[in-house]
C-alpha cells in the first residue's frame, strides 16, 4: 500500500514538473514571437528618424537700396567669411543682383549716381581723362592738390579699351575728420569688369584691402 501511494505521489510530481515545463516553454515561445514581431516591425515598418535640417548660409544677393552706396552689408555672411580668409574672391553672382552677363546700364542703375549731378563746374566728377566718379561721400582737393573722392565711392575707369567699375567702402565708419589718411583703414571693395564689345559684365571680384 505504501509502495502504491509512493508511486502515485511520484507520478503526480512528474505531471506537475511536466506542466511547469510546458508552461515555461509556452511562455518562452510567446515571448520569442513577441520579440520577433517587434524586431520585424521595427525593421520593416518603422520610419527612420528624420535627420536634423542643416542650416545653409544665404548666398544670393541681399536686399538693397540703390540710393545707398556699396558697403559691407551688401555681402552675405558666407561671402564675408570667405573674403576674410582669401582676401578676394571671384563671383558669378555679385552684390545687388548683378551677375556676369548683365548690362552696364543695370550695374549703374543699382548704385547711386546722383552725386555727380550735384558737382559744380570745378568738380566735374572726373579725376582724370579716363576716370569718372559715380558717387562719393565728399570730393575735395588733397594736400598734393589732387581732387580726391572720399569713400564710400564708385569710380568708372576706361583704360586701353578696358572698362572697370570699382566700388570702395570702409568696413566701419571713419573717425571724425578723416580725409587724406582714409587709406590706413580697412575697406571692402567690388570690381566689375565690363566687356567693351558687348557692354556687359565679364568679371566680378569682391575683397577686403587697404586703399585702392
Amino acid at each position: 500500500m505504501s509502495d502504491r501511494r509512493r508511486n502515485t505521489q511520484q507520478k503526480r510530481k512528474r505531471e506537475k514538473r511536466r506542466k511547469r515545463l510546458n508552461n515555461l516553454l509556452f511562455a518562452l515561445s510567446c515571448f520569442s514571437l513577441i520579440g520577433i514581431s517587434a524586431v520585424f516591425s521595427f525593421l520593416f515598418f518603422s520610419k527612420p528618424a528624420p535627420k536634423e535640417t542643416e542650416e545653409y548660409v544665404q548666398t544670393s544677393s541681399l536686399p538693397f537700396d540703390k540710393t545707398k552706396p556699396f558697403s559691407v552689408s551688401d555681402l552675405t555672411p558666407a561671402q564675408l567669411v570667405e573674403v576674410r580668409e582669401k582676401g578676394r574672391i571671384h563671383l558669378s553672382d555679385g552684390p545687388r543682383e548683378i551677375s556676369i552677363g548683365d548690362s552696364l546700364d543695370k550695374v549703374l542703375d543699382h548704385y547711386p549716381s546722383s552725386y555727380t549731378e550735384q558737382l559744380n563746374d570745378e568738380q566735374t566728377g572726373e579725376q582724370s581723362d579716363e576716370m569718372q566718379i559715380l558717387y562719393c561721400s565728399s570730393y575735395y582737393r588733397n594736400s598734393s592738390g589732387k581732387m580726391t573722392a572720399l569713400p564710400p565711392r564708385g569710380l568708372l575707369n576706361v583704360d586701353s579699351g578696358s572698362i572697370t567699375i570699382t566700388l570702395l567702402a570702409p568696413t566701419s565708419p571713419y573717425p571724425a575728420g578723416t580725409t587724406d589718411d582714409y587709406g590706413k583703414y580697412e575697406h571692402i571693395y567690388c570690381i566689375y569688369t565690363i566687356d567693351p564689345e558687348t557692354m556687359t559684365v565679364s568679371s566680378i571680384v569682391i575683397g577686403i584691402d587697404q586703399h585702392r
